[in-house]
């Protein structure tokens, strides 16, 4: 079970990643930083961002940095604390993370849902969740 469940996490998120790439010019990581910054509705310190996403700490720096280069992430200095740095979406990254949610959502329903069409996915949604 634990090899099955390694390679169905790599093959998924390789295809997920992979979609999003072609579909929406942005890597799997990057959709993450954006989501998360999406539910969040407000800024985030840039370690309650790293907290929230599936990557590690350092990747979303570089993460970061790219979304800030590509204008849809704005970074500053917290003006009480200048050693904390907050980080939100800017309206073109808005815009950029609801575009590829659609080609997200619909890669998801393709790759994992319809795949298990049958199996009951309530239990397997609550067995996931006490993994986690």
């Amino acid at each position: 079970m634990w090899t099955a469940l390694l390679i169905a996490h790599r093959r998924l998120t390789a295809r997920l990643d992979a979609e999003l790439r072609a579909g929406a010019a942005m890597t799997l990581d990057e959709y993450d930083v954006l989501y998360q910054l999406r539910l969040a509705r407000r800024p985030l310190r840039m370690s309650e961002l790293a907290a929230s996403v599936l990557i590690s700490r350092p990747s979303t720096s570089r993460v970061a940095d790219r979304l800030v280069e590509r204008g849809w992430l704005e970074r500053w200095h917290d003006g009480a604390d200048r050693r904390v740095v907050l980080v939100r979406l800017t309206d073109e990254g808005k815009r950029a993370q609801s575009r590829a949610a659609r080609l997200h959502l619909d890669g998801i329903a393709r790759l994992i849902e319809a795949p298990l069409a049958g199996y009951d996915l309530d239990t397997l949604a609550a067995s996931l969740r006490a993994l986690a």
